[in-house]
């Protein structure tokens, strides 16, 4: 006899300023303002925002907890996921405990990796924005994609 796992994708709500919610995510001002607590986070995490056709918010995943240095990240799973909430797009945040939002080389890497697997899927990764002490990166507004 053979066994099959069961695949169980559960959605919780998270509260959060109305403002922010139901338009279209036009900028990385927006994303900043949701998640900048991140930047008081003493181990880097990534988030990953799943946006629909209109670029609105549809859902978002904590994607990954690493160290105080770094965060194993696998595209596959970004995308599995994304594509489990019939996302259009998404959105990559990470944050750096250590106060810089510049971005490592790693970073730069794993951004290039999810903009080629997002065009295989026809899922395309709008931003890569890293936030650190007071302040964000964005891959789009510094044009690195």
């Amino acid at each position: 006899m053979a066994y099959l796992k069961e695949l169980k994708v559960t959605f919780t709500r998270k509260r959060v300023d109305d403002d922010l919610l139901n338009k279209p995510v036009d900028s990385p001002e927006q994303v900043f303002a949701l998640f900048k607590d991140m930047q008081d986070e003493t181990k880097e995490k990534v988030v990953v925002l799943h946006l629909n056709p209109q670029l609105e918010v549809l859902s978002y995943e904590l994607a990954a907890i690493g160290t105080g240095t770094g965060a194993l990240v696998e595209p596959v799973e970004l995308y599995r996921n994304a594509m489990l909430a019939r996302a259009h797009s998404l959105i990559v945040v990470h944050n750096h405990p250590y106060g810089t939002c510049k971005p490592s080389q790693a970073d730069i890497e794993i951004a290039e990796r999810l903009v080629e697997v997002g065009k295989l899927l026809g899922m395309p990764l709008q931003d890569f924005i890293i936030i650190g002490d007071g302040g964000y990166c964005s891959f789009r507004e510094d044009r690195r994609f």
